[in-house]
């Protein structure tokens, strides 16, 4: 009887492979708790539901075509509140 190797190779990997954005694992992006009327989280649901996409994926592609309809001057406004807010994100630590 021939006997099968019980090794495993390296490049195999345990559990799914990252689906965030840009190849990031999910289970590492901050979470958000929010509220919202039950309409809104209906046709999530139902959105989530007909596209197969999941929610966080919705929602973050939702205020990228926000930011995206903003007028220049208030779109250059947020990426320098963000910037500030990451720098000073980072300087506590």
């Amino acid at each position: 009887m021939a006997t099968m190797a019980t090794g495993r190779r390296k490049s195999a990997r345990m559990g799914r492979p990252p689906v965030g954005r840009d190849g990031e694992k999910v289970s590492e992006y901050p979470q958000v708790m929010i509220r919202l009327p039950r309409a809104t989280k209906a046709t999530l649901d139902a959105l989530s539901g007909l596209t197969g996409t999941p929610i966080w994926r919705l929602i973050d592609q939702a205020v990228a075509v926000y930011v995206d309809q903003m007028p220049d001057a208030q779109r250059k406004l947020l990426v320098g509140v963000r910037e500030r807010r990451a720098h000073e994100r980072n300087s506590r630590h």
